[in-house]
């Protein structure tokens, strides 16, 4: 008993100063997110992917149905930053975006790409497929915007990209959005192209 007694002492004030710093944390996150959305103006209208489905195929009983497409990022300038290639589980696609509203300014970001066996998907498929932060929050900076932007408002971006998109793990205190445009309506082999308004409606269309 007393050995027990030992270690809660010595193992409470380590989780108090977890618990500590991981509170201290998200304020700071929530705050930094704050401030950098108040000194930039909103990342809309913008287009932001460009898309091309192959369509369905029947896999293995295992697996499922499968169905491919490319997806290419694209910033301010309409410029390609990366292309993402490949199969997802499922019969439709569909892109999640995330919001971040603060004082009248929407920032938008593509948060996932996933696959999904009906129209009127399942909340668990949300859960699975290609997160997308990555392949435009690179070195502290968010490629969101193009050339000609500073390395200033490019950092300023990345953090409200981490905090949006749940890169940090911390809570949204109200701040953000999440929600999917389905793609099921895309035919085969045409290319699309999803942009959002400066009120924050998204657009989507053939090219």
């Amino acid at each position: 008993m007393k050995k027990q007694n030992n270690f809660i002492k010595l193992i409470s004030p380590l989780l108090t100063l977890i618990i500590i710093a991981y509170l201290v944390f998200t304020c700071w996150s929530a705050l930094a997110c704050w401030n950098a959305a108040a000194a930039l103006p909103s990342n809309i209208p913008q287009e932001f992917l460009r898309i091309k489905i192959y369509g369905s195929s029947v896999s293995t009983v295992t697996e499922g149905n499968t169905v491919s497409g490319t997806f290419s990022i694209i910033d301010s300038n309409g410029n390609e930053i990366a292309a993402i290639e490949r199969s997802w589980s499922g019969s439709y696609l569909a892109v999640e975006f995330a919001r971040f509203g603060s004082n009248g300014k929407y920032f938008v970001f593509p948060s996932r790409i996933y696959g999904k066996n009906r129209i009127i998907e399942e909340k668990k498929e949300r859960t699975h497929g290609t997160l997308l932060e990555k392949y435009y929050n690179d070195y502290g900076q968010c490629m969101l915007l193009g050339y000609g932007s500073s390395l200033t408002d490019r950092k300023k971006l990345y953090r409200i990209a981490a905090f949006t998109t749940g890169k940090y793990r911390v809570p949204s205190f109200g701040l953000v959005n999440t929600f999917s445009i389905d793609l099921s309506g895309c035919r085969a082999d045409r290319f699309y192209s999803i942009s959002f308004s400066a009120d924050g409606d998204y657009v989507i269309e053939e090219l």
